[in-house]
């Protein structure tokens, strides 16, 4: 008698997790499903609902990490307004690899998005947990995006923002050194907000925070979460300080380990002084400060995140010629403080380097690679800085790779460069979201490779 073919096996329910696996499930998540491209991993969902289920499954999320981390090396991400269909507001979106600090031979186009010009595109410099908030500065509009997937949604609607017209005047940094915030021209209007994207550990969701000011003059705080309510900004717990008024328009803060931090600009002569920094809570959304010592206040002109550390930047041009980066221990330190990470005299650089640098309006620090930091600048450029050697030569520069017009040779906002962290991180559309932009993924074999030495531009009207 004929035997019958033997049924398929079904995924089934791990124990430990809670959540459908395949069989044999940890060797066929672990060591097989695990080393897909994040792409290709979001695909394979739509193979069946038990693959679905497995594939986005907290197990499968945390072990694809875990093993891109431990094999990939920091990778940059630019962008610069995109050719595709001949699409003058299109921005394209590109990643490449930095081993151990050195040069990269090319990089990967990672996806192309209509409708949001790299002219007026706001990103943060680091991302938060695979995810990015693009802010599309001409239309006043929020984007959350996943750029290895191009999964994506448009937050709603916020509060409207007072506007700034005609442009502020710069604020002075320090005694000998007037350093602008915000390079010139600015587009104008411009809202008077600045917003940042940060993840509370407590409910492992993601918020976006707003502060802004009210066209009747108050200011005023609000919170998004894409998992929550749909489609609602909602009012933050904490009370908004006055002293959260000299915040940097259109400047996105920095979020490091659970809080959010923006730099405020520094009291004008006459003035009483004031908390350089405001922190923000993600868990109790609170607003707090952080102790800076007057010396540093008087001179600090960014923040970063230097390796999940808060760090100041001061930038002494004038007289100087002093690059320095302090880093601050957190609020998990028995008693927090501030330490000098580096400390770069642009004087002693060669001729080359020193130039360049010097016309720098924006050098801010991305993280640490192969023993050497790498700082990114507003005119499209990363260097590297080696402590032990205290030498510093350019790895990137975004000419190298694709066209960029005269007029976008300097970031309009901070920066056009800044870090990727492929992951898989999903943006639900069912939170009052709503997908709205064309975007064309980048295929995996698309890379750009990197040209000839070619003449190097300076505008004049953009230092």
């Amino acid at each position: 008698m004929a035997s019958s073919p033997p049924k398929p096996k079904r995924l089934r329910r791990s124990q430990s997790y809670g959540q459908l696996r395949p069989p044999h499930g940890e060797l066929l998540v672990d060591e097989i499903l695990t080393r897909l491209p994040i792409a290709a991993a979001v695909r394979f969902r739509a193979v069946c609902r038990e693959w679905n289920a497995s594939l986005t499954s907290d197990h499968f999320i945390r072990a694809h990490r875990v093993r891109a981390a431990a094999a990939r090396h920091p990778e940059l991400l630019f962008f610069a307004p995109g050719a595709a269909g001949g699409r003058t507001t299109s921005t394209s979106f590109y990643a490449c690899s930095l081993r151990d600090g050195e040069a990269p031979p090319a990089a990967r186009e990672l996806l192309t998005v209509a409708d949001i010009s790299a002219y007026y595109a706001v990103l943060s410099p680091t991302p938060c947990g695979g995810l990015t908030l693009i802010f599309d500065a001409r239309a006043s509009e929020y984007y959350l995006f996943n750029l290895s997937t191009g999964n994506h949604i448009k937050l709603p609607p916020c509060q409207p923002a007072a506007a700034l017209e005609p442009m502020p005047t710069l604020p002075y940094i320090g005694f000998d050194d007037p350093t602008s915030y915000l390079p010139e021209p600015l587009w104008t209007p411009l809202e008077l907000s600045t917003t940042g994207l940060g993840f509370d550990t407590a409910t492992g969701k993601h918020k976006v925070v707003r502060l802004f000011k009210k066209r009747n003059g108050e200011d005023s705080c609000e919170v998004y979460t894409p998992l929550g309510p749909p489609g609602r900004w909602r009012p933050c717990f904490g009370r908004v300080p006055p002293c959260a008024a000299s915040f940097v328009p259109a400047l996105p803060p920095v979020f490091v380990n659970g809080y959010l931090y923006w730099l405020l600009q520094p009291a004008r002569p006459g003035e009483d002084p004031i908390h350089r920094i405001l922190s923000f809570s993600m868990a109790a959304e609170q607003f707090g400060f952080v102790y800076v010592p007057p010396r540093l206040s008087s001179v600090m002109c960014h923040l970063g995140n230097l390796d999940g550390l808060l760090c100041a930047v001061y930038h002494k041009r004038l007289f100087a010629g002093i690059y320095g980066l302090f880093t601050w221990s957190g609020t998990s330190s028995p008693s927090p403080s501030w330490s000098v990470r580096c400390s770069i005299n642009l004087l002693r650089l060669p001729l080359q380097v020193r130039d360049e640098l010097e016309v720098e309006r924006f050098i801010v620090p991305l993280c640490s690679a192969g023993g050497k930091i790498l700082l990114a600048t507003g005119r499209h450029k990363v260097f590297a800085y080696d402590a032990e050697r205290n030498t510093v030569e350019r790895v990137f520069r975004m000419q190298d790779f694709v066209d960029v017009p005269r007029g976008n040779l300097q970031a309009r906002l901070l920066l056009n460069v800044g870090l990727h962290d492929e992951r898989i991180a999903d943006v639900h559309r069912g939170a009052g979201g709503e997908r709205r932009l064309q975007v064309k993924l980048g295929r995996r074999d698309s890379t750009v490779v990197k040209r000839e030495a070619s003449v190097e531009h300076h505008d004049d009207a953009t230092y």
